[in-house]
């Protein structure tokens, strides 16, 4: 027993006795993998392309589905089609004087007449002899004209292109061009403006400065390839609120030649090239047709001086729009007077324009066979053709300067005026057929056309 206590104290005290000699392997060291650096490369280039993706998705997604989730959430109002008042005409006879008996009316007219003259004649006589005009009185009238001019011009804009260029040593800078335009319709959307094409081509983008000096994105609405008008709108929303409460939608009224020749005239918007200038004078003449196809508008002259680029428009003195300023009709002879488009052939293509509507093209430049001629030289009632534009529908129709158009779409047609009106109910694209007299060997040949239509009128898109 005590021998083996003597050898386990022994044990203890001598190592080397011990059946463990060594205990130096328990002791381990951890060596730290290798780092395999491609790996890692190629690890963190899909997490960053992973997360690119990602964020494009999202943003594009955003992008799209913004707008749906706005209008479901902020649903808009759908903008009301445009409709223009009707063109009004004072002094309208009435239906029952239409059958007065003639001896009345005359004796009556010239009683009328009489009591007319003498009266006025009395009345002139004793303003002139108490009353001597003085430069007050001429102060107070054309403070009255301008008063006139300012009101209207609430519904007119600067309108701005902007685009970019480059200089001659290739550095790049943005070009601006202005005109006015005419505030023509709100359909509880979006202001429209009338404009010239030629101020807005190749615009990258468009502005619109208000009278009070406000400024709104404006974008393309519709253009018409033929009058060379464009309509270009401005969301309400993007209109300052006490803007809105002071700018006005221009009043259209009659350029009627038997209403407006000869008639006072004001012309706003920038007649003299200038922005915001104004002129006074009269109207000399608006029963001039211009030369377009598939149209009749008509051309108001003025004796007003202005700027080959002047734009904007001519109102009467109830400040009503009775002209648009359009200078590429201008007389050769008096290069510098204003002259305009009359407002009353322009209101449906003011509509169809703001509406979006496409317009049926033909290329038919004519005029209604008159009366005389008909009787005198034997030729059909109808349209006659003066010519027909290059290569346009009607061309490659077979349609010939010298055809005499009696019906469209079966619909007869008996003045230029009518064959116009019936063309606009065309939709654009569609075929049209026309049945046309043309001259032959002995008399007349009826011949029927069909003509497949383009499109005048082009939007943004």
């Amino acid at each position: 027993m005590e021998d083996k206590n003597n050898n386990s104290e022994d044990v203890r005290l001598d190592p080397e006795k011990s059946p463990i000699k060594r205990v130096d392997f328990m002791r381990e060291k951890i060596k730290q993998r290798p780092i395999n650096k491609k790996k890692l490369l190629r690890r963190t280039l899909i997490t960053v392309t992973l997360a690119v993706v990602f964020g494009a998705v999202a943003c594009l997604t955003f992008v799209f589905l913004s707008p749906v989730i706005n209008n479901k959430l902020y649903p808009e109002e759908t903008p009301a089609p445009i409709a223009l008042p009707e063109e009004t005409v004072t002094d309208e006879m009435q239906p029952e004087d239409m059958y007065a008996d003639d001896n009345a009316i005359v004796e009556e007219a010239a009683s009328k007449a009489i009591d007319m003259a003498s009266s006025e004649l009395s009345r002139m006589q004793q303003e002139m002899n108490s009353y001597h005009i003085d430069s007050s009185d001429y102060i107070e009238m054309y403070s009255s004209l301008r008063s006139v001019a300012n009101s209207t011009a609430k519904g007119v804009v600067t309108v701005t292109a902007i685009s970019s260029d480059t200089s001659w040593i290739n550095s790049p800078y943005e070009s601006e061009g202005q005109s006015s335009g005419v505030i023509v319709a709100d359909n509880g959307a979006e202001y429209m403006v009338l404009a010239l094409t030629s101020a807005i081509k190749d615009a990258e983008s468009i502005q619109v400065t208000f009278f009070d000096g406000n400024t709104a994105e404006a974008y393309l609405k519709m253009s018409d390839n033929i009058t060379g008008f464009s309509i270009i709108a401005v969301k309400n929303s993007s209109v300052p609120d006490k803007t809105k409460e002071n700018i006005i939608v221009a009043p259209l009224g009659s350029s009627n030649s038997g209403v407006v020749t000869g008639t006072p005239v004001i012309a706003i918007g920038s007649p003299t090239g200038i922005q915001g200038s104004i002129t006074y004078g009269f109207v000399t003449s608006g029963n001039t047709a211009i030369d377009l196809a598939d149209s009749n508008y008509m051309l108001l002259t003025t004796d007003m001086n202005g700027s080959s680029n002047a734009s904007g428009a001519i109102i009467n003195l109830a400040g009503a729009v009775v002209g648009f300023i359009d200078m590429n009709y201008h007389n050769a002879n008096m290069p510098n007077a204003l002259c305009a488009v009359g407002v009353t052939e322009l209101r449906s293509l003011i509509e169809d324009l703001s509406n979006k509507k496409e317009r049926a093209y033909l290329g038919i430049h004519g005029q209604t066979v008159p009366e005389e001629v008909q009787e005198s030289e034997n030729i059909p009632k109808g349209v006659y053709v003066i010519r027909t534009d290059m290569d346009s529908p009607a061309m490659l129709a077979g349609v010939q300067s010298g055809d005499i158009i009696t019906e469209i779409n079966g619909e007869s047609v008996e003045s230029y005026d009518t064959f116009i009106s019936n063309l606009r109910s065309v939709k654009a694209g569609s075929n049209v057929y026309l049945t046309l007299m043309r001259q032959a060997a002995e008399g007349y040949a009826e011949l029927s056309i069909e003509i497949d239509t383009a499109n005048s009128a082009v939007s943004e898109e």
